[in-house]
């Protein structure tokens, strides 16, 4: 089966899931091999403002780079935030193919609900044969996943995240903490994105061979 007609397979659980949460829970399902125009279905994306088209997020292409769908089934209960501020506690179901590449993710977004909340709601309802064998973070963790509507917000996003981490500014950075900003951008996939390596050059305040040169650095 051609993975577009498997990943078709999954649109009527979109509606299904959204139908049994409600209107505070945006589900899509995103296809992973065309990120520019990963959203091939969605409910409630006035959540995120997203719509038909939409690309990967930032999580999206980590989790392509790291892989860790080959060990596990989803990745549930994390938290995530849209363009408005709004915090969210997301999860995040691989699809597969026969072979077992991964080929689709379905996403569920919860605005408004507590840890515990959206366990009760991914561990008790139907999903739950879906979600055996998921990654689980814990309740203090940090924002994970930014719920952009372009590839340009999923760079600024992803690039911007790293910097504030340091608590400097750019122009007061050192060579070693630009590389280390780099190397963790490549280490998320940031860089697949095409123009990601000019942006990052751009915000960083370097020259692009000089982010190519902190690429390559192990």
């Amino acid at each position: 089966m051609k993975y577009k007609k498997l990943l078709e397979l999954y649109i009527p659980l979109v509606d299904f899931i959204a139908d049994i949460i409600g209107p505070n829970c945006e589900v899509l399902l995103h296809d992973i091999v065309d990120v520019e125009n990963s959203v091939i279905a969605i409910r409630n994306g006035y959540i995120s403002g997203r719509s038909l088209g939409c690309p990967l997020t930032d999580l999206g292409f980590k989790l392509l780079e790291n892989k860790t769908y080959l060990q596990h089934n989803a990745f549930v209960n994390y938290r995530s935030r849209n363009d408005r501020g709004d915090n969210l506690i997301s999860s995040t179901y691989y699809i597969k193919d026969e072979a077992g590449s991964l080929i689709g993710m379905l996403c569920v977004n919860i605005l408004n609900a507590s840890d515990n909340q959206g366990h009760k709601i991914l561990g008790e309802y139907p999903l739950k044969t879906l979600l055996s064998n998921a990654v689980q973070i814990n309740n203090n963790a940090e924002i994970t996943e930014s719920l952009s509507t372009s590839l340009d917000h999923v760079v600024d996003n992803g690039i911007h995240k790293l910097i504030a981490k340091y608590n400097i500014a750019v122009d007061r950075m050192s060579p070693e903490e630009k590389s280390a900003i780099v190397q963790e951008l490549r280490e998320n996939g940031i860089f697949k994105i095409k123009g990601a390596i000019t942006k990052a050059a751009a915000i960083l305040k370097t020259s692009e061979s000089t982010i190519y040169r902190y690429m390559a650095m192990k």
